[in-house]
C-alpha cells in the first residue's frame, strides 16, 4: 500500500487526489455560514443572543473574541477571516463604507483603493463621493482625488438613485448570497 499525504488524498480526482473532503476546511465553511447569518441580522434568536452577548456594538465582522468566550462564540468567531477575505462593500448610499479601509471597488484581485491617501482624511465614507441629491457620483472629485485606474473602478459602479443601505456581498457567488460550496472551494 502506497502513503500519501492527507492534502494530496483532499485534492480534486482530475488533479490526482482521491476527492475527499478536507474536514477541517469544511467545518470552517459551516462555522463561516453561522457568521455570516449573524453579519446579515435579522429577528432569530440565534441572532439576538449572539450579537447582545459578544458584539453588542459593532457587526460580526469586525467583532472581537472577548475574554472567556463559549466553544460556540469561539468556533463561529474562527471563521471571520474567512467571511473577511471573501466579502465586500456593495455601494448603496456610502455612508457605513470607509474610503481606504474597505473593500468596495470593481478592483477583482484586493477590491480596495490603490490610491495614496492625499486629500480625504482617513476616516472618509463613500458618501462623500455622492452627490445625495442626484444619487450619483461627484464624478470630478473622484478624478482629482484618485489614481485614474482606481478613478474609473469608482465611476463603473452603479448607483441607485434611491440610495440604499449599503450592504456586504459574498464575491465568490454571483448573487452576492454567501454559500458554503463556494466558502469551501
Amino acid at each position: 500500500m502506497a502513503w500519501m499525504k492527507w492534502d494530496k488524498l483532499c485534492e480534486p480526482k482530475i488533479e490526482g487526489g482521491m476527492g475527499f473532503r478536507d474536514l477541517r476546511a469544511f467545518n470552517l465553511a459551516l462555522l463561516a455560514k453561522q457568521g455570516w447569518r449573524l453579519q446579515q441580522g435579522g429577528n432569530s434568536l440565534f441572532y439576538r443572543v449572539f450579537k447582545n452577548k459578544y458584539f453588542p456594538n459593532e457587526d460580526f465582522i469586525h467583532a472581537r473574541k472577548g475574554h472567556r468566550p463559549s466553544f460556540a462564540w469561539r468556533s463561529i468567531w474562527s471563521a471571520q477571516s474567512l467571511i473577511n477575505d471573501g466579502v465586500k462593500w456593495q455601494v448603496g448610499n456610502g455612508q457605513h463604507i470607509n474610503i481606504w479601509k474597505d473593500k468596495w471597488t470593481n478592483n477583482p484581485t484586493t477590491f480596495r483603493i490603490s490610491s495614496p491617501q492625499r486629500i480625504l482624511p482617513m476616516e472618509t465614507r463613500v458618501s462623500a463621493l455622492i452627490n445625495a441629491e442626484s444619487g450619483a457620483w461627484k464624478t470630478n472629485m473622484v478624478r482629482e482625488v484618485f489614481l485614474e485606474h482606481d478613478a474609473d473602478s469608482i465611476l463603473s459602479i452603479p448607483l441607485s438613485t434611491t440610495l440604499p443601505a449599503d450592504r456586504l456581498v459574498w464575491t465568490a457567488a454571483a448573487n452576492g448570497k454567501f454559500n458554503v460550496k463556494s466558502a469551501y472551494h
